[in-house]
């Protein structure tokens, strides 16, 4: 007899850490994009200093910090920004760089291997220079990041594009995406306008419009093989995907305040970055006392809370609705989310127990970010429950983990660093170790 299961929510502040983190270290930049969140430009008063960065890092590294993304502002512009880097890698961190692209060039991506970075996010946001550069307010910002996509390609770097979509480039995001692919890119992640920072002047895509392009990403997954197609801010593509038969339900899903926080400036900690509610600053309390006790954060971390058609919705714990959306509308981050569409039916999502063949284990058991395998687990848990699928074999991942690439890297994760050259010709990714 089949046994039912249900994706728990973890039960006690003990069973969460902070994964992934993500830390605007300067505000200063040298571009001034409109829909920026952290309204960059000249950097903050009284930032973190290096050594309360280093100090930090020791903090993340006790409470099971395992993925951190550097970003700004423009983190390049951050004397201390490869010693940052090289202290969170020597802890075992997966290190990634997010950045404009304005300053990188052959010394700064060696400087970037040497130090341990594993990937770097390039925000390209048209694929016609001229309105790119319009948009993010530099001369020549497109010729920048086009040339630091392949700087960092050539020196064996991982690249992240970064699009925003909006009315003015929603039509472009299949070139854009093709354009990646082209360009070597690990992965393509759309971002769905949140309204805050600079963002606040600006317009979302409508519910309806946001919906469409989401059901169109999910049918790209497969054509764009092996980058990966993701959406970000817009946690209801599983939903769809799932509604749809398709792959991806690895991917998405809100992680504010459960996995995945955000470290200002000045050391304020926010669920997310588009998150403007804070949780505490590590200068007034240690990180483990806000990530464990902050009562913003435990107010995410349970689903009964939400409300409105998040809280009755039976996709809730993979889904959870985008908790900024919420803030940015209601004022209210346990709101529902105004860009879902979607009509809770009150059914609860049938779970059974499954089984998983040698092979498809040993593969899952090879990706060394346990909070990434984990969300591949229940995602490939969740596509087999979709299709009936009482067992995950090697053609079901095959099938399932839209986008990517099932060849083994030509070296293991436990010894990645570069050979002697300087340049890494396979890059490991977590999710390439599949």
């Amino acid at each position: 007899m089949e046994a039912a299961r249900s994706l728990s929510f973890p039960s006690s502040h003990g069973e969460y850490r902070p994964s992934l983190v993500s830390w605007n270290l300067t505000r200063k930049c040298n571009l001034k994009c409109p829909h920026c969140y952290m309204e960059g430009g000249t950097a903050e008063e009284n930032e973190l200093t290096t050594e309360e960065c280093l100090a930090l890092l020791d903090e993340m590294e006790a409470l099971g910090t395992e993925m951190l993304i550097l970003t700004g502002g423009e983190p390049l512009l951050r004397r201390d920004i490869y010693e940052i880097a090289q202290t969170a890698s020597a802890k075992g961190m997966w290190v990634v760089m997010g950045t404009n692209g304005v300053m990188v060039n052959d010394f700064v991506a060696r400087k970037m291997v040497e130090c341990g970075v594993k990937g770097v996010g390039i925000s390209i946001d048209s694929i016609d220079p001229e309105k790119h550069n319009a948009f993010r307010g530099g001369p020549n910002a497109w010729e920048h990041s086009v040339r630091a996509l392949e700087i960092c390609r050539r020196h064996g770097l991982e690249v992240l594009v970064q699009t925003t979509v909006m009315d003015m480039n929603r039509d472009e995001i299949p070139e854009l995406m093709a354009f990646a692919r082209k360009k070597g890119a690990w992965s393509f992640n759309l971002y769905f306008l949140v309204q805050t920072g600079r963002g606040q002047e600006m317009n979302d895509l409508p519910a309806a419009a946001t919906d469409t392009m989401l059901r169109e990403m999910a049918e790209a997954q497969d054509e764009y093989r092996p980058m990966l197609v993701r959406s970000k801010c817009a946690p209801q593509f599983k939903q769809i995907a799932y509604d749809e038969g398709l792959g991806g339900l690895e991917s998405g899903g809100c992680m504010a305040g459960t996995q995945y926080c955000r470290i200002t400036p000045g050391g304020d900690v926010t669920p997310c970055p588009y998150m403007t509610v804070v949780a505490g600053n590590v200068r007034e309390q240690s990180f483990a006392e806000i990530w464990t006790s902050s009562p913003v954060l435990t107010d995410l971390r349970d689903p009964s809370r939400l409300k409105g058609k998040c809280g009755a919705c039976e996709f809730n714990e993979l889904c959870g609705g985008c908790r900024c959306r919420a803030q940015a509308a209601f004022g209210d981050y346990l709101a529902e989310d105004p860009a879902c569409l979607y009509q809770p039916t009150g059914r609860t999502l049938e779970r059974y127990d499954i089984e998983w063949s040698p092979e498809a284990q040993r593969r899952l058991d090879r990706i060394p970010i346990s909070f990434i395998r984990e969300k591949v687990r229940k995602g490939l848990e969740t596509y087999a429950d979709r299709h009936g699928a009482r067992r995950i074999s090697a053609g079901l991942m095959q099938e399932a983990l839209a986008g990517m690439d099932r060849s083994a890297p030509s070296f293991s994760a436990a010894s990645a660093k570069p050979p002697d050259s300087g340049v890494i010709k396979e890059p490991v990714t977590p999710e390439r170790l599949i």
